[in-house]
């Protein structure tokens, strides 16, 4: 079995972190012309592949930000992905901070071959993760076998999704989460908390853009 606990910490020891106690600060920036590169790591997606604007979000099921967001986008773009205007692709982002421990041991035990089951799984939890959210690992290791029919050990195929995502997120410059990217454009800016009109008004913003 891998340690989950042990591969987060060894990654928090040995990448430095000026932005750790900014897990809430969201970057939101939306400048010029967006010029698009091949998507990697593009498991997790839901939308038409031909949609003019593609939103990655970098995001950990154990942070509270992401579930904020999480809520904003489910309020927010559902009618962009009905008209084929977005195409959303979720990166679970182990990322190296004590507290999102538990957002890693979720992520390794998802089923990455079945991504519409997995995304289902990814939504329940974060609707619930003020439920889960202090849970040991014992208890969320029964409550993903009992709720979610995942297994109680870890996949170890992720560790190869885990680690390619980690290294997308450093050369992308992925300091927190979540971070979002409307075509290869980092959102940049909001220090408070975001508003259904801010998301909405940068997915316009954005869709403004695209000739």
């Amino acid at each position: 079995m891998v340690n989950i606990t042990r591969v987060g910490l060894f990654f928090y020891d040995n990448i430095y972190n000026p932005y750790k106690n900014s897990i809430y600060y969201i970057e939101i920036c939306l400048k010029g012309r967006f010029s698009m590169t091949k998507i990697k790591n593009d498991h997790l997606k839901f939308g038409n592949p031909d949609a003019p604007l593609k939103i990655e979000a970098f995001i950990n099921v154990a942070c509270p930000g992401t579930a904020r967001i999480y809520r904003l986008a489910k309020e927010v773009l559902p009618p962009y992905i009905e008209n084929n205007q977005v195409e959303v692709i979720v990166k679970l982002y182990d990322k190296p901070r004590e507290e999102l421990i538990h957002g890693a041991l979720i992520h390794w035990t998802l089923d990455n071959s079945n991504p519409k089951e997995s995304l289902h799984v990814i939504a329940q939890l974060l609707e619930t993760q003020s439920e889960w959210h202090e849970y040991s690992d014992k208890e969320l290791k029964r409550l993903l076998v009992d709720q979610y029919n995942l297994q109680e050990e870890e996949r170890l195929e992720n560790v190869d999704v885990s680690l390619a995502i980690t290294a997308e997120a450093i050369e992308r410059e992925v300091k927190i989460v979540p971070t979002i990217f409307f075509n290869g454009e980092k959102l940049l800016g909001f220090t408070y908390e975001l508003e259904p009109s801010d998301l909405k008004q940068a997915v316009e913003t954005a869709l403004s853009k695209i000739s």
